[in-house]
């Protein structure tokens, strides 16, 4: 008797541990997502402001062209994922709103230190969204158990 439950135990302990598994990766995606959806809200935010304050220095058309550009691409991405998600348009335009009006407030105190902080990271996430995503996964899978 208590060799067959034995064999039962171990024939169904890899499906707990598989099942385990997927609700971990479930939750890793999440994580994921999450992150990449906010970094889209910054991103889309710094470029917004970044695009005003060089017009407002009067610089190069071509710079605050590309710079809206990647404020727009920043923009459909936060509201695809978001979409994906299940967050509600309403929702995610006050975050993106509420996100703007705070870059604006750093940005009036300390431009360089935004652009220093998030400058690059929103360079790297709208050129190769792929690597912010391996980014947010491997900290997901320290964090997540």
């Amino acid at each position: 008797m208590y060799k067959f439950l034995f064999t039962i135990f171990f024939s169904i302990l890899p499906l707990f541990l598989l099942a385990d598994d997927k609700a971990k990766e479930g939750k890793i995606a999440k994580y994921v997502m999450e992150n990449i959806q906010r970094d889209y809200v910054d991103c889309y935010s710094f470029y917004k402001v970044a695009a005003e304050s060089f017009k407002k220095a009067k610089k190069e058309k071509t710079l605050i062209d590309s710079l809206e550009k990647s404020a727009d691409v920043a923009l459909k991405y936060n509201y695809d994922l978001g979409e994906i998600m299940g967050l509600n348009p309403t929702v995610m335009a006050q975050m993106t709103e509420d996100k703007f009006n705070n870059f604006v407030k750093l940005a009036n105190k300390d431009f360089s230190s935004l652009a220093n902080q998030y400058g690059l990271m929103c360079k790297n996430l709208v050129e190769n969204p792929e690597q912010r995503t391996n980014y947010w996964e491997n900290i997901g899978k320290k964090t997540i158990k």
